[in-house]
């Protein structure tokens, strides 16, 4: 978590985005979760329908399940989120980047209806770009699996600055 952290905040300093936090505290608690999620799903859905560039991120205080049948509840609880945030988007995005390797396969799976992908190479060394299958939310869509251990502090920015770029 401390490279993604530092990743994040170099994405951060990038111009024009739009970013949302996504509180684990509110929604680990049944009685926010809801309204959470909602809220910065709908703004989310508006800055993407305005063409701006979205950043979504969970909040990154470490919280320490007691046992581990807690901790996978609680990752199941933040993927399940991200899916459900994902399977909301009513503009298609120009490209998506996911960040960590379970929430990847989980948002392409579960949030995009991912059953086959291009696989077009990689935008930074170990970052595979993929093109999503007519199957899809979103057909066509590049889709960036990035590790959660991968790259340089700066290589999120990097690699979304290369998205922009490429239009």
């Amino acid at each position: 978590m401390p490279k993604t952290t530092t990743q994040l905040q170099e994405l951060l300093r990038l111009d024009a985005l739009a970013s949302f936090e996504l509180s684990v505290p509110a929604l680990l608690d049944p009685r926010t979760r809801e309204p959470h999620l909602s809220q910065v799903q709908d703004q989310v859905r508006r800055r993407l329908a305005d063409g701006r560039d979205v950043v979504v991120y969970t909040s990154r205080e470490w919280i320490v399940a007691p046992d581990a049948e807690s901790s996978i509840a609680l990752s199941q609880t933040v993927s399940r989120s991200l899916v459900a945030l994902v399977r909301g988007l009513e503009t298609r995005p120009r490209y998506l980047v996911a960040k960590g390797g379970i929430t990847s396969s989980d948002v392409a799976t579960q949030g995009l209806g991912v059953r086959r992908a291009i696989v077009l190479g990689q935008i930074l060394p170990g970052i595979p770009v993929w093109e999503l299958g007519p199957e899809t939310r979103f057909p066509g869509l590049p889709y960036v699996v990035f590790p959660g251990n991968v790259g340089g502090p700066d290589a999120l920015r990097e690699a979304v600055t290369l998205l922009r770029a490429a239009g």
